[in-house]
């Protein structure tokens, strides 16, 4: 084994840690050389305090409120200048551009925003309403419902039987030789209480006189017609011969209204 020699020295030949590097370093010296405080602008430190009050969160925020402050106006205007465009390209103003456009039917879009309130509905059968009539549409019209001829049938021996007893049903005789009976009801039970029965026909007979209304499916569309004594008027779908066409194809009458609201159920 190799023997080193050890130096040993006397504690107090040993220098202080804290105290001066050197013989000529006094604690002036050492004073001078300490790190002297830095004046920032507005006493805030960039590199630190900055950091604190404007996170990246904050900075991302600013960016983008700064963009849509700047780009807001030019959006606004780049969008009407390709509403303008586009108008002008199905309007056939520009004839180079979407030629596909140019065989759009223009009239789409006046019916997409035009509202007819008098045709919104769907009422079944073909046929549209306004709101007085948008209850029909929950009844709408079944492929099992009466052919022409016997509806033809029916409304003849309602017009007999009314034009010699009214409205006293209990007294009418045609009525109840039908091959395919309908049903004798009230207004108020018309639809309420007696909508299956539509395909049959039914005829709505008021208590204190008045029009006799006949409710029907008539080849899968609805029928309508009011008899009074030995006069009739067809409201609604296929007219009958002997009575009076009131029927109109751009519409509904007012009389075929007021004759359809008095069977409305009472909600």
């Amino acid at each position: 084994m190799t023997k080193h020699e050890r130096n040993l020295m006397a504690a107090e030949d040993v220098p202080a840690l804290d105290g001066a590097t050197s013989e000529t370093e006094t604690p002036a010296a050492v004073e001078s050389h300490a790190q002297q405080p830095v004046e920032y602008p507005g006493g805030i430190n960039p590199r630190w305090d900055v950091a604190q009050i404007a996170t990246r969160g904050h900075v991302l925020v600013g960016r983008v409120e700064y963009l849509s402050q700047k780009l807001r106006y030019p959006t606004i205007w780049l969008w009407l200048l390709l509403i303008v465009l586009t108008w002008a390209m199905i309007d056939g103003k520009i004839g180079s551009f979407g030629p596909r456009l140019m065989d759009f039917d223009r009239g789409i879009f006046q019916r997409m925003l035009t509202f007819e309130p008098d045709s919104y509905f769907d009422l079944g059968g073909g046929l549209k309403g306004g709101p007085d009539l948008a209850w029909l549409g929950n009844y709408a019209p079944t492929p099992e419902s009466l052919t022409e001829a016997d509806h033809k049938t029916l409304i003849a021996a309602v017009v007999a039987d009314s034009a010699k007893y009214g409205t006293n049903a209990e007294e009418w005789e045609h009525v109840g030789t039908l091959k395919i009976q309908p049903m004798i009801t009230r207004p108020a039970k018309a639809f309420a209480e007696n909508s299956a029965e539509l395909r049959n026909g039914v005829i709505a007979v008021p208590e204190a006189g008045g029009d006799i209304v006949v409710s029907a499916y008539v080849g899968g569309r609805w029928a309508f017609t009011v008899i009074r004594g030995d006069s009739c008027a067809s409201l609604v779908g296929p007219a009958v011969d002997r009575c009076r066409d009131w029927t109109r194809n751009d519409g509904w009458s007012g009389v075929a209204i007021e004759a359809i609201k008095t069977l409305k159920p009472k909600e």
